[in-house]
C-alpha cells in the first residue's frame, strides 16, 4: 500500500519532537533540564560569560541567597544557569559553555560542599569560581591542593553566625590558597530567623545590589 504523503513524513517530525527538551518561560526564568534534574536559564543577548549557580541547603528556591540574584546577575550581561543541588556539576558546566563562555561556578552555603567534591574528584574547565558564605574549613580538608582552585571568589559578612560558616575562616582560606583568591566582606545588611537561612547576615540579607555588583565585577572578562 502507498503511504500518504503527509504521513510518509509526519511519523519521523513527531518522533522528534518528543525527544526535545521541554522548556517554558516563567517567573524564574527558562525551565530546562540538565541530566535529568531541573534547571532555570536566564540568558540576555550577547552574553560576556556564562556562570552555573549552585544553591544551598534550601535547594532551588526562589529565596536562595544566590537564586533571587540570578536576573540581576543576567542584567549585567552574563547567562545564568541555577541547577539542583542534585544536578552534576560536570553536566552544568558542559552545558553552560554551549551557551555562554567562559564558564564560572557560584556556590552558596551547603551548595559549596558538591562543587568541592567535584573538584577534588576532577579538574572542570572554570574560568572562575565564586563562594558566598561557604564552609571553607571543609573546601581546604577536601582539596588539600590549593592548585586545584581556579581563579576564586569569596564573599562572606563578617558577623556570619552559622557554625560552619565562621568569618574566622576566611583568613586562612586567603592565606592557603594565596593569590588566586580574592576576598570580599559584607556588613550590614538584615538578620532575621536562622543564623544558617537566606534571611540572616549568612544569607547577605539585604545586602542583593552589593553582592551583585561583586560578582558582577569578578565575572567581566
Amino acid at each position: 500500500m502507498r503511504l500518504h504523503p503527509f504521513k510518509s513524513w509526519y511519523a519521523p517530525v513527531l518522533a522528534a519532537l518528543l525527544i526535545l527538551p521541554v522548556c517554558a518561560q516563567t517567573e524564574a526564568g527558562e525551565d530546562i533540564k540538565v541530566g535529568g534534574t531541573k534547571a532555570w536559564l536566564e540568558k540576555p543577548d550577547n552574553p560576556v560569560a556564562g556562570l552555573v549557580i549552585v544553591p544551598g541547603g534550601g535547594g532551588l528556591s526562589k529565596n536562595d541567597p544566590l537564586q533571587r540574584l540570578r536576573k540581576d546577575i543576567a542584567n549585567q550581561g552574563v547567562a545564568v544557569l541555577s541547577v539542583d543541588s542534585k544536578t552534576k556539576l560536570r553536566a552544568a558546566t558542559k552545558l553552560m559553555s554551549q551557551i555562554a563562555k567562559p564558564v564560572n561556578v557560584a556556590a552558596v552555603s551547603r551548595g559549596m560542599m558538591g562543587v568541592t567534591k567535584t573538584l577534588s574528584k576532577q579538574s572542570l574547565k572554570l574560568k572562575g569560581l565564586v563562594l558566598v558564605a561557604g564552609d571553607l574549613n571543609f573546601m581546604r580538608q577536601k582539596l588539600k591542593d590549593p592548585g586545584k582552585l581556579p581563579r576564586t571568589l569569596v564573599i562572606h559578612h563578617r558577623q556570619d553566625g552559622c557554625q560552619k560558616t565562621p568569618p574566622s575562616a576566611v583568613e586562612g582560606f586567603k592565606k592557603w590558597a594565596g593569590a588566586k583568591v580574592k576576598v570580599v566582606w559584607m556588613d550590614g545588611g538584615q538578620n532575621r530567623g536562622n543564623p544558617c537561612g537566606p534571611d540572616a547576615y549568612h544569607g547577605l540579607a539585604g545586602l542583593e545590589d552589593k553582592t551583585v555588583r561583586a560578582i558582577a565585577e569578578f565575572l567581566k572578562p
